[in-house]
């Protein structure tokens, strides 16, 4: 199969890079100093983490090794001192440009590798999918960059697909500032 299929290798190249995003990602939420970047970095590293695990069970089913990276989750060798000074210096801009810059590159090895068209074409939906993933999570990214604050969806689905309409309208009983108006009679 490997023979048949050359970019099998590239692929590999791409599953390693998935795994150092998702170590970029937890890296990020572990210095993170507001709960909601906390829980969007960490959302956005078990998205990582799926999808290499994913491209990982592709390789297997192809008889093909996935390359093992040891991602160790986190900063295994901090000193109070190292943590100390990162959460002193930590800017949640610098740091989610960072994880952009490492998803950008990994959408250029996807580009390589769906435009090359030397996979399954299972494989290429795979990685399809995966790419336009990506985008929008990258999107996502760039929100949390004008609005550090924005809380993460409630639902992977509604990460992957936006608010459902329903939720999307305006409950009769909320004033113009979202606030909750008491229609009990006085």
């Amino acid at each position: 199969m490997k023979n048949k299929y050359p970019d099998f290798t590239k692929l590999n190249r791409l599953l390693v890079a998935c795994f150092e995003a998702e170590k970029l990602y937890y890296n990020a939420a572990d210095d993170a100093q507001t709960t909601e970047l906390k829980r969007f970095l960490n959302f956005m590293a078990v998205e990582r983490n799926r999808m290499a695990n994913t491209i990982s069970s592709e390789l297997s089913s192809r008889d093909i090794e996935p390359l093992k990276f040891d991602a160790e989750k986190g900063h295994q060798d901090r000193t109070w001192d190292d943590i100390k000074k990162a959460l002193e210096n930590f800017n949640s801009e610098v740091i989610i440009k960072q994880c952009i810059a490492r998803d950008l590159n990994n959408i250029k090895r996807y580009n390589e590798l769906i435009h090359n068209h030397q996979l399954p074409d299972i494989t290429l939906g795979i990685l399809y999918k995966q790419k336009q993933q990506l985008e929008w999570y990258i999107k996502q990214a760039g929100e949390h960059i004008v609005n550090p604050s924005l809380k993460e969806p409630a639902t992977r689905d509604e990460a992957l697909h936006g608010t459902p309409p329903e939720k999307e309208k305006k409950r009769t009983d909320d004033d113009e500032h979202g606030r909750i108006i008491n229609l009990r009679a006085m």
